[in-house]
């Protein structure tokens, strides 16, 4: 599958260049929380999370829509459109605890209808969405926004999220993406099917590659990620150093993947890592799967 990475904001800001190098050089954009959420039976405390600064004070729809308006705004749509075909927007959205979209399809409809009165595209909005199975000339625009305490609380039961002075566990971010899936696109995806001892196999992976995770990060998960990679160490090696996607710069729900994606392309659009040829994204959420991002061939116009 071939896509570009048209635009993204999150607390690194927009550009391509600050979201390789926020990343690359583990930069902190986090904060304790005010409110304390309970972590055990013995501890409550703040959590760790990240926010963009602009929105501070708004509640999670409202920071979703800015986000999402944002975007819209700056891929300039119009004009995307008469450079390329584009037969759907599909807008990967948050849920709201009750099970409805967070943003409703009538608002898309003005967002598009807005930036585009003359002939407003097709669209469809998911929660769960997969790179590989999206349809050719597809606009994907993934948003969400994870840091309010609501959330964090929800996922508290189900993960160890990040507290001040606490183990090792998610930190929660918001961010936007913009990512055209289409023939033409420089960067190509690759997956591998089968458990992830087998997809690192597939992939011919060596300790050098450079990785990204994107997933839930826990010492269970680190553990259990030595010992997939464990076989492919030789005696001098050094540990593999993942990009920590999610520690600097938070876990964005149904963002995330589409976070992922677009610093794998800030990895390699960095003159820095030119004689790079692939990038490895891992994630172990909802299952564990190992992406591998290279340039493709086609010649790139975006």
């Amino acid at each position: 599958m071939q896509f570009d990475t048209l635009y993204h904001v999150n607390a690194a800001g927009c550009y391509t260049e600050s979201f390789y190098t926020s990343v690359a050089n583990q930069m902190l954009y986090s904060k304790p929380s005010k409110a304390l959420i309970r972590c055990d039976i013995s501890l409550d405390a703040p959590y760790v999370f990240v926010e963009l600064t602009e929105l501070a004070g708004f509640d999670r729809q409202t920071r979703c829509l800015l986000i999402l308006s944002h975007i819209i705004e700056n891929i300039e749509l119009k004009k995307l459109c008469c450079s390329f075909r584009v037969n759907k927007v599909q807008f990967i959205l948050p849920h709201a605890s009750n099970g409805e979209p967070l943003i409703d399809d009538d608002t898309l409809s003005e967002l598009l209808t807005d930036a585009m009165p003359e002939q407003t595209p097709a669209f469809e909005q998911v929660s769960d969405w997969q790179l590989e199975a999206t349809d050719l000339d597809t606009l994907v625009v993934a948003v969400d926004s994870c840091n309010d305490f609501e959330y964090v609380s929800e996922q508290a039961k189900h993960h160890t999220v990040q507290v001040v002075n606490g183990p090792s566990g998610v930190i929660n971010g918001e961010g936007g993406y913009a990512l055209l899936v289409h023939r033409q696109g420089c960067l190509k995806a690759t997956t591998f099917d089968e458990s992830m001892p087998t997809q690192l196999q597939s992939a011919n992976i060596q300790v050098s590659d450079s990785f990204i995770f994107a997933g839930m990060q826990s010492y269970e998960w680190q553990k259990q990620w030595f010992s997939y990679t464990q076989k492919h160490y030789k005696n001098d090696d050094e540990l593999i150093e993942f990009a920590e996607l999610n520690t600097v710069l938070g876990y964005q729900g149904v963002a995330n993947q589409s976070a992922a994606f677009a610093l794998a392309g800030s990895y390699l659009h960095n003159p820095l890592m030119a004689d790079t040829e692939h990038v490895f994204v891992v994630f172990n959420q909802p299952n564990e799967q190992l992406f591998k991002i290279s340039r493709s061939e086609s010649e790139c116009h975006i």
